[in-house]
């Protein structure tokens, strides 16, 4: 690969960056009702999970000084089981609220995306259809995407077995470092399919699951490593994020939860993290066009008016030798 092929993700991005213009105040709505979205959902999750841990520590610091046959021992002790249960409660509606809230601002970017880089002006009536009509399918190709991720990380932390072999603790820690970093760099490599499946199932009506991550895969020959690079980008960009959120000091609002230095830091990283989300989607609909021009095939939108020739491509079952191909590639 060529230097100028390399550099072609500076192309990918200022076409993302240009097509946000178009279809500009639906995209300016998703994303507004996402921020609020992921800001309230925060909000709640923080305070209640917090409100619990600080009654549970503070019955588990009376648990020593009273005596195990008083009444008072064992209704603190039950109350403790209680706000465990809760807790957990709260922790397990936290993982499905966060589904909602990732999946939504997901599905939202790519359909105004396909549409604006269609040069077509999408109408709220046309972008609700498309929502009702399309979203089960990126639910049932993320799952597939999900048990590759979990099935990955299992496969790193066994092939990482071994290393605890060393004795000595430094060798081991920047073996481990090395190690890891190795992983997440081949993982953002293998990510662009898993990410492009959930474009190929929102906007091809006859895609999902299985069947998706095979055309997600034929549709990345040739754009792999402008994939690769845009997901090395996005990700330092959520790492700076990360850190920029870590720098914010509150003077003066301590005594007020909301204005909280936990609070205030949380809210930047959670909604930083919803836009770089968004516009990752928004650049992976970009190559999914891209990648269908290049086979010169057209694409049917199901919330269009207009029609379009069916996708030519067969579904691809062995998605696992197309995967294995696509590595080597």
């Amino acid at each position: 690969m060529n230097s100028h092929q390399f550099f072609h993700f500076i192309v990918i991005l200022k076409e993302s960056i240009k097509i946000l213009s178009k279809n500009g105040k639906l995209m300016l709505l998703v994303t507004t009702l996402s921020l609020i979205s992921s800001s309230i959902f925060f909000l709640i999750f923080d305070f209640s999970s917090f409100s619990l841990m600080r009654d549970m520590l503070a019955k588990e610091s009376l648990i020593p000084i009273s005596s195990s046959s008083s009444a008072e021992f064992i209704s603190n002790l039950s109350q403790m089981k209680e706000n465990f249960s809760l807790l957990l409660a709260v922790y397990l509606a936290f993982i499905l609220s966060y589904f909602t809230v990732t999946f939504l601002p997901m599905l939202t970017s790519i359909i105004i995306t396909s549409e604006s880089y269609n040069n077509r002006n999408l109408s709220l009536k046309d972008f609700s259809l498309g929502f009702a009509r399309s979203w089960t399918r990126p639910c049932r190709t993320g799952f597939y995407t999900s048990v590759f991720v979990i099935g990955y990380v299992f496969l790193v932390i066994s092939m990482a077995t071994p290393l605890l072999a060393y004795t000595n603790l430094l060798s081991i820690l920047v073996v481990v470092i090395f190690y890891g970093l190795f992983a997440y760099i081949f993982y953002l490599y293998l990510s662009s399919v898993w990410i492009m499946s959930l474009v190929v199932s929102v906007v091809d009506q006859e895609s999902c699951g299985v069947g998706a991550l095979g055309k997600s895969a034929t549709i990345m020959k040739g754009q792999k490593m402008n994939a690769f690079v845009l997901n090395v980008v996005l990700n330092l960009v959520n790492l700076g994020v990360y850190l920029g959120s870590k720098m914010i000091r509150v003077r003066g609002g301590g005594k007020y939860w909301i204005f909280d230095e936990k609070i205030i830091s949380g809210l930047i990283l959670v909604n930083g993290s919803c836009l770089v989300r968004i516009f990752t989607f928004v650049v992976y609909t970009v190559l999914y066009f891209r990648g269908k021009e290049g086979n010169d095939q057209e694409i049917e939108l199901e919330w269009s008016n207009v029609d379009y020739a069916k996708l030519d491509i067969s579904p691809l079952g062995e998605y696992m030798f197309t995967q294995f191909t696509y590595m080597i590639d």
